[in-house]
């Protein structure tokens, strides 16, 4: 009996303890509310927080990050490096959970360049979290020559942490889907989404085409074409794609700036035009999508100006203006509460402006050049 006691006491000292630990690991786990992602040339994946602009973690990668996208349910991210590894890290715990190579020994799998600030070709997650999908180029080591095999569509399996399945691309896709082609997948798993010249709506199965959203053709001889992209907006609404337009007005010829929001259950396509068209890079809504700030550019090289434009989305007017130093490259980002607007890809700095006064308010140094997009969480 009394040893039973004893027992006993042990065990309830034990789940206590164990409760304590894991309260304490609870307690100390780093937050995901107010902290921002970026890839960096040292390899290396930075947290950094979005009020004080400080650098709070940095995760080691196996290799430089190029190509990133958040999990579907935003707790991981997904990074391609240049080494062509897949590697996933939780950003709960900072740490790399996962990691494997592409390659299989034999082959050497490269990722096509993309356009419109992207650094490799699209890459979608799975709803369900098990794949990702993008466009491969295969290089073939044989016995006395490298062969260079056709792109393919590939299904990367990240469970049993190989390339699962590979498609070859449709009549008319020789070269896969465009130089410039991002992807989205459907709610439900079933359905690729390809932003092109058109919006091409494919069965994930086998790539076979079943909808197609026309965009290329201009309404009158001479017109540009609309043209949509798949946006990395946390954001959005699940099922959603807000994306930036321009279009040309077929009575006076003029060009026309304004939103595009896509459902990807229904393939409607809402245009909401915004007003006359600019020269622009980068264009971000504030998550309760009142509001949009984008960065206009006028001029090349040494004449080059930059300025910081606020529209009110629902009056389509611009409502304030403000200069920013002229960079020779650009890329604009926005924080997960609409407060802050960042300025990045140009080097190894990220500059922090106030949203509401438009000004600089911290000038972040990273020591290396950034790689990847700024991946910033769903607002709160």
């Amino acid at each position: 009996m009394k040893s039973f006691l004893l027992c006993r006491r042990w065990t309830v000292i034990t789940i206590a303890g164990s409760l304590c630990l894991g309260i304490a690991m609870a307690a100390t786990a780093p937050s995901l509310k107010g902290v921002m992602y970026v890839g960096t040339l040292d390899k290396k994946l930075l947290a950094i927080n979005e009020d004080s602009g400080d650098i709070v973690g940095e995760i080691a990668l196996g290799g430089i990050p190029r190509s990133t996208v958040l999990s579907a349910d935003k707790t991981k991210v997904h990074v391609i490096t240049t080494q062509m590894q897949v590697e996933t890290v939780d950003l709960a715990t900072r740490q790399v959970v996962s990691s494997f190579p592409l390659s299989d020994g034999k082959s050497l799998p490269r990722m096509p360049r993309g356009a419109y600030g992207r650094n490799f070709s699209g890459l979608a997650v799975d709803p369900g979290g098990r794949y990702l999908y993008t466009t491969i180029a295969l290089a073939v080591k044989e016995i006395d020559q490298f062969r260079i095999d056709p792109p393919q569509f590939v299904q990367i399996d990240l469970e049993e942490k190989r390339i699962s399945k590979s498609l070859p691309f449709p009549k008319g896709y020789d070269q896969g889907f465009g130089f410039a082609a991002t992807y989205k997948i459907s709610p439900d798993g079933k359905l690729l989404y390809v932003f092109d010249e058109d919006i091409v709506v494919f069965q994930l199965a086998d790539l076979k085409e079943v909808d197609r959203i026309p965009l290329a053709t201009p309404e009158y001889p001479g017109a540009s074409p609309v043209r949509l992209a798949a946006s990395d907006d946390p954001n959005d609404d699940p099922g959603k794609v807000t994306t930036v337009f321009t279009s040309v007005d077929p009575i006076v010829h003029r060009e026309t700036l304004g939103l595009g929001v896509i459902d990807l259950n229904t393939r409607k396509v809402d245009f909401r035009p915004l007003g006359p068209a600019f020269p622009m890079i980068g264009f971000a809504l504030t998550p309760d999508r009142k509001f949009g700030y984008s960065l206009m550019v006028n001029h090349t090289l040494g004449n080059r100006e930059a300025e910081f434009w606020v529209w009110d989305v629902a009056s389509h007017t611009v409502i304030k203006k403000a200069p920013v130093p002229a960079r020779a490259t650009f890329r604009l980002g926005m924080s997960s509460d609409g407060k802050k607007l960042y300025l990045y890809a140009a080097g190894s700095t990220i500059e922090f402006f106030d949203a509401a006064t438009l000004q600089s308010t911290k000038l972040l140094y990273l020591n290396k050049d950034t790689t990847t997009n700024l991946i910033v969480l769903p607002g709160t």
